[in-house]
């Protein structure tokens, strides 16, 4: 008997906890990352000599690997974790999904700073409301 329980607390270990675990992780570093990097989106790559252009190649780079790590962990998600987090926790994978991909693609290009509202700053705001996390203060006047 007690093998048998020791079998089920293990798959429901590994088929429920585990992967929504590793979900929270993934989530978790794209907040760390939008709150370290957002403030990029006023400065356009190969301005000022240079100067941001290695943290801004880095930053695209880091959001293009953690929409992979996401998507991969919300996919082995069991049907009913996702529904959890998109009915209780109002988070919208898909969304947010095409919004970060947006802005790996266009945070601090020519085109995208030159706009009234550069879609690199709408992004950021949408990101947080689709994964529930706080704002991300990206303006340089906010941050200080």
């Amino acid at each position: 008997m007690g093998v048998v329980i020791f079998t089920l607390q293990n798959l429901v270990s590994q088929l429920w906890i585990i992967p929504i675990v590793e979900f929270k992780k993934c989530i978790a570093k794209l907040e760390t990352l939008l709150t370290r990097y957002a403030f990029l989106c006023d400065f356009e790559y190969g301005s000022n000599g240079g100067l941001m252009d290695s943290e801004i190649e880095h930053f695209r780079r880091e959001l293009k690997n953690i929409t992979s790590e996401i998507l991969g962990a919300h996919s082995i998600l069991p049907k009913l974790g996702k529904w959890w987090l998109k009915k209780l926790y109002g988070i919208d994978i898909i969304k947010a999904k095409t919004e970060i991909l947006i802005l790996s693609a266009v945070v601090s290009t020519k085109r995208d700073i030159e706009k009234e509202k550069p879609r690199s700053e709408t992004a950021i705001e949408n990101i947080p409301k689709y994964l529930n996390f706080p704002e991300i203060k990206y303006k340089m006047a906010d941050i200080l």
